[in-house]
């Protein structure tokens, strides 16, 4: 085998080799790039879907506590209605056993479906008629299942329904315990509301949300003064209670949000409503939130937050969670939760696309670097080919016809055009010392004829 033959095959396999190692490693850092891609992808997503959890509870946060100050102040206009007024500015002329014989709540009072009150109760038997017709048509078409207002004493003298309670302020109850009115003994001031009304610099007050086991649902007590527009005096409050379980009933579009459940809890955890048709935990003793994961964050002072993991809810439901903290008066915790399936499936189909795209890209990589590790080593060969040809075939083959002349001793004329600092340079200088040797002993040799 001619040494030339030996370089090029060691040449074209070295490149093979270099060409077959740089392919593998590409293909296996491809596959651990596609793994970490996928799992740092799915990682992010799920992340980026429940921090939307938690921006979807900060919006209804947010709306919460922007309609509860609409109902505040919404209280506040209806004790500046003029019958509310008149009918506790009319109440000041008259003695406790008149308020009681006009106003009619004690006896049955009953409402078509006008809002009209009929019965023996009907609202034309109250002290001013206007405001008790005014407080049910209020009833009727707003969240409060009970509107009433009183005169300066406590003394009720309009209501929008039938109230057991005619007498809220401090004073005793005198003949209207003679006369088959039950009612619980008052306590020292009146109601806890009535006293705090009345005490209140801004002449509102607002009270914890409370469970109505006759109404069975959540109570919000809201209560303003009654002031008399022309010399300001006290002349009575008004005392409204919001239906807070038809919070997001009444003020959340719960489908165009596409989640699974909205729920308003309180700060014991107890369930203050639901989004979900089935309302068996609200104010359930067997439901408490509090115990779930993400109540830490209320717990921590957090005002919004989510579940980086998925937790199985009280409705055996595996779910991720957004928080949001009220700034309301009562602090209630906003939570939405999304199913596991429906956050996780886009996700996982997104990232075995993502998978199956690196993939792709990561054969074609392969076969382009092939064909470029290819033509790589082709140009390598014929470089080393060319180079061979020039550095050791030229020269070599000079060298072997100088040889073979001399050898017939052909000398006449002869040169030899090898030259350079190389061993094929170096042998061609001790060619032409051989070559001035052969012309020296023909000199000799000529002489010696002569």
């Amino acid at each position: 085998m001619k040494i030339r033959d030996s370089i090029l095959i060691v040449l074209a396999g070295g490149v093979a080799a270099v060409s077959s190692i740089l392919v593998l490693f590409a293909a296996s850092q491809i596959a651990n790039i596609a793994g970490v891609t996928s799992e740092a992808s799915s990682d992010v997503l799920v992340g980026s879907a429940n921090k939307n959890l938690e921006n979807i509870a900060i919006g209804i946060r947010d709306s919460l506590d922007s309609q509860m100050r609409n109902q505040y102040e919404m209280v506040q206009s209806w004790a500046r209605v003029p019958s509310i007024v008149e009918a506790s500015r009319a109440a000041k002329y008259k003695s406790q056993e008149e308020i009681f014989e006009m106003w009619s709540a004690e006896k049955t009072r009953t409402f078509a479906d006008d809002g009209e009150a009929k019965g023996d109760g009907a609202i034309g038997n109250d002290i001013v008629p206007a405001a008790s017709s005014y407080l049910a048509l209020l009833s009727k078409s707003t969240p409060y299942p009970e509107i009433f207002s009183t005169e300066a004493h406590g003394y009720v003298v309009a209501s929008g329904a039938a109230t057991s309670d005619f007498d809220q302020g401090p004073d005793d109850y005198g003949l209207f315990k003679d006369q088959g009115f039950k009612k619980h003994k008052p306590e020292p001031g009146g109601e806890p509301w009535y006293r705090a009304t009345r005490e209140s610099k801004t002449g509102q007050y607002v009270g914890n949300v409370k469970w109505d086991a006759s109404a069975k649902s959540w109570g919000l007590e809201i209560v303003s003064t009654i002031v008399d527009p022309v010399d300001g005096s006290y002349l009575g409050e008004l005392k409204a209670v919001f239906d807070y379980g038809s919070f997001i009933s009444k003020f959340v579009n719960v489908n165009d949000l596409d989640v699974y459940e909205i729920k308003v809890v309180d700060q014991k955890g107890t369930v203050v409503a639901t989004s979900l048709p089935d309302k068996k935990k609200v104010n359930s003793k067997d439901v408490n939130l509090a115990k779930q994961s993400y109540f830490d964050l209320v717990k921590a002072g957090k005002s919004s937050g989510f579940e980086a993991k998925p937790n199985t809810d009280e409705n055996g439901t595996a779910v991720y969670a957004g928080i949001a903290l009220s700034r309301d008066v009562n602090k209630h915790v906003i939570v939405v939760t999304k199913e596991r399936r429906t956050v996780e499936a886009p996700i996982d189909s997104f990232v075995a696309g993502l998978g199956g795209r690196i993939s792709l890209a990561g054969s074609t990589l392969q076969r382009n670097m092939v064909l470029v590790g290819t033509g790589v080593g082709i140009a390598v060969i014929l470089a080393a080919m060319l180079l061979l040809k020039k550095k050791i075939s030229e020269p070599i083959a000079k060298l072997t016809a100088v040889s073979e002349k001399l050898s017939r001793a052909e000398i006449e004329g002869l040169q030899i055009d090898v030259s350079g600092n190389d061993e094929i340079g170096q042998f061609g200088e001790s060619f032409k010392g051989v070559l001035a040797a052969f012309h020296m002993l023909m000199e000799e040799a000529e002489k010696n004829r002569k």
